[in-house]
């Protein structure tokens, strides 16, 4: 078993298309067993209206939590 899910702090996307490859990678890891995702429970910035999960490794129990860009928002994937 991993000893984590090889996450990385992403501070703002290139592109939508970075987001989505992201979001495709961590719901690969969902179905796999190594994450789950998880209730958001503060929103980013206190925003409710922006496309927010969380995910959880299982291997550190860390939580990430995975915001979508909105322009001229670039998005953001951080450990919570």
């Amino acid at each position: 078993m991993a000893t984590d899910c090889g996450w990385v702090a992403v501070v703002a996307f290139s592109s939508f298309e970075d987001y989505e490859r992201l979001r495709r990678s961590i719901t690969g890891q969902v179905k796999g067993g190594e994450a789950e995702e998880r209730r958001v429970r503060k929103p980013y910035s206190g925003l409710e209206t922006l496309d927010e999960h969380w995910y959880r490794c299982r291997a550190t129990g860390d939580i990430w939590r995975l915001v979508a860009p909105d322009p001229p928002f670039p998005g953001i994937f951080e450990k919570t």
